[in-house]
């Protein structure tokens, strides 16, 4: 039962990490957002990448190595062992479309460092997440007393409820 409730709470903070990433990542694209929403942000996206990943998370989150001393030396033929093929019979797109945790774009390395957090909670949180995102902007732009409303809140409906519908089908996948 407590295993349970462990892998439940580590999988909703991993996608509250996930989504404060995201929400951080468009409030610096956009310019428009305080610096105390900025921070904000920022330390929701630490705290549960820390409470959800461990602090290997933050590391490959900061682009870091890791400590592991086993992980050294990996070849990309270890890498693909999981696909059950030596790395020559692997399609190209199976290796190159993986996130690479030495990668310089930061939020690129999101995915690696949430990966072992990551589980059917996660799957659940992130489609609750978007479609609460997607809808609180629908009720914003309903309510708003303007003439024309905000083209951000049109955007953040388009890829709120999209991306909820989209992380959806996850939550019926057979493990």
């Amino acid at each position: 039962m407590r295993s349970a409730i462990a892998r439940a709470l580590r999988g909703t903070l991993a996608a509250v990490s996930l989504l404060a990433f995201v929400g951080l990542f468009f409030a610096l694209e956009a310019r428009v957002t305080s610096p105390a929403v900025l921070l904000g942000l920022a330390a929701v996206g630490v705290v549960s990448l820390l409470a959800a990943a461990g602090r290997s998370g933050v590391r490959r989150l900061l682009g870091r190595a890791d400590s592991d001393p086993g992980s050294h030396g990996e070849t990309a033929a270890e890498d693909d062992a999981w696909l059950d093929e030596s790395a020559g019979d692997t399609p190209w797109t199976d290796r190159t479309d993986r996130a690479d945790a030495e990668t310089d774009w930061w939020l690129a390395r999101l995915e690696p460092a949430l990966d072992d957090a990551w589980n059917r909670w996660s799957d659940a949180a992130l489609t609750v997440g978007l479609a609460a995102l997607g809808g609180g902007s629908l009720v914003l732009i309903a309510t708003y007393s303007g003439g024309d409303p905000p083209l951000g809140l049109l955007l953040l409906v388009a890829f709120g409820l999209n991306g909820a519908l989209v992380t959806l089908p996850f939550l019926f996948k057979k493990d």
